[in-house]
């Protein structure tokens, strides 16, 4: 496909820039000197050892396998649009990525998954007590130490929106547990899209806030900030979407794991309201069951594919794309950064893995 191969090729542009700052954050061997540096000297006694092990090697471990790193390539993409250089947003680039890794690791945990970038998942590795505490520990790690680094309206600002994007996370995580337990009755549309807003679409509009904030332009913080919330929310629909239609060897997680952890995704929600009655309740009773039974896994993704849920997501994120791209598009000028942040959103919607 053209434009994954081409969006895949900026983004690694960027990738030794990315990681490097990402290793500033969490060096993969904790030291003396990093610990006194950020946290000052000891109390007692630090144990950059024991912090290594149970904080730097999981989240290696995970960092290591690769993925998209699309948020930092967000970021400093929207930064070079308003008339930055990418070296000077790095480091704060790679919070939103760190933070993305934690989720994961602790999301791992919650949805008792079993693998996650084609491995075993962080939890099955190390151990749950060391993959929650890692996983907690780095929504907060990385924000401590950018605020090291600014001072004044810059600090205030990050931190606000930092702890926005944090809570909106919370919640959209706590529809996503409730739904999937069966704790309520019945989930909307719009209930799904609200839950993939908070839990998808706020990490990405905070990297593009932190673009704005480090350009100077907070006057951008709404309109820029709803485009990359909705490109983030319409990667969670392709991504919903992937994990029912994609090919395994190139999405690199189980295919249909969604039915057996019994998610509610916009295919799930629409097919259940547009399947007869019959179908929709054995739809729902499959999912209720969490079922790791790849005959019933095949017939709950053959009766999503049979209600057009597949066809109706992707028309929902390519719209939520292109509404999302009108305003970004009257408020950035053109550049080289603007053509390849246009592609950048038609990719997360468009891509096979």
């Amino acid at each position: 496909m053209e434009l994954e191969a081409e969006v895949l090729k900026f983004i690694g542009e960027y990738s030794s820039m990315v990681e490097e700052a990402v290793e500033k954050h969490v060096p993969r061997r904790l030291t003396h000197s990093y610990l006194v540096t950020h946290f000052g000297e000891a109390r007692f006694k630090h144990s950059p050892e024991s912090l290594t092990e149970g904080l730097s090697k999981p989240f290696w471990e995970l960092f290591s396998r690769g993925g998209k790193r699309w948020r930092p390539a967000l970021t400093i993409l929207i930064y070079e649009a308003l008339g930055g250089r990418a070296e000077d947003v790095a480091f704060a680039a790679a919070v939103p990525e760190i933070i993305h890794n934690a989720t994961l690791i602790v999301d791992d945990v919650e949805d008792s998954s079993q693998l996650r970038r084609g491995k075993p998942c962080i939890h099955h590795i190390y151990g749950v007590d060391i993959a929650v505490n890692a996983g907690n520990a780095l929504y907060y790690l990385p924000v401590y130490l950018l605020m090291q680094s600014v001072s004044g309206k810059t600090r205030q600002l990050l931190l606000e929106k930092y702890v926005e994007m944090m809570v909106k996370l919370s919640l959209g995580q706590t529809m996503d547990i409730v739904w999937h337990r069966g704790l309520v009755s019945e989930v909307s549309e719009e209930d799904y899209l609200q839950m993939a807003s908070y839990k998808t679409g706020a990490l990405s509009r905070f990297a593009v806030e932190i673009a704005c904030i480090y350009s100077g332009r907070e006057d951008l913080l709404d309109v820029l900030g709803l485009f990359g919330e909705n490109i983030g929310t319409a990667f969670q629909i392709q991504d919903d979407y992937l994990n029912i239609f994609g090919e395994e060897a190139k999405y690199r997680k189980e295919i249909g794991g969604d039915i057996t952890e019994g998610k509610y995704t916009l295919m799930t929600v629409y097919a259940m309201r547009h399947l007869p009655r019959e179908k929709s309740m054995r739809l729902r009773e499959i999912l209720a069951s969490h079922t790791s039974d790849p005959v019933l896994v095949n017939e709950a993704i053959q009766l999503i594919r049979d209600s057009g849920a597949g066809d109706y997501a992707k028309k929902v994120s390519r719209n939520m794309v292109e509404e999302a791209w009108r305003a970004a598009d009257k408020t950035l000028p053109e550049s080289p950064a603007k053509n390849r942040l246009k592609k950048l959103a038609n990719f997360l919607v468009e891509r096979t893995l």
